[in-house]
């Protein structure tokens, strides 16, 4: 259960962390009227992909870090 708890949490810090990005990204370089996902649609699979796979490793390091955490 502790592991499954610290995958969640890694995972979480990856979330908060590439949409904080995202966020402070376009309220310094949008118009509040403009979409940058219209302009390149690309960049919308661009940003979920690396996304989810940041939140996949953050998830596998921080189970891995609560396992050997354990065994020390």
């Amino acid at each position: 259960m502790n592991t499954f708890l610290y995958a969640a949490l890694g995972f979480t810090l990856a979330t908060v962390v590439a949409w904080g990005g995202l966020l402070v990204w376009a309220f310094i370089f949008l118009d509040r009227h403009d979409s940058y996902w219209d302009h390149a649609p690309g960049a919308a699979e661009t940003f979920f992909v690396c996304w989810l796979l940041s939140g996949i490793v953050a998830a596998f390091i921080a189970a891995w870090m609560s396992r050997t955490r354990r065994s020390s």
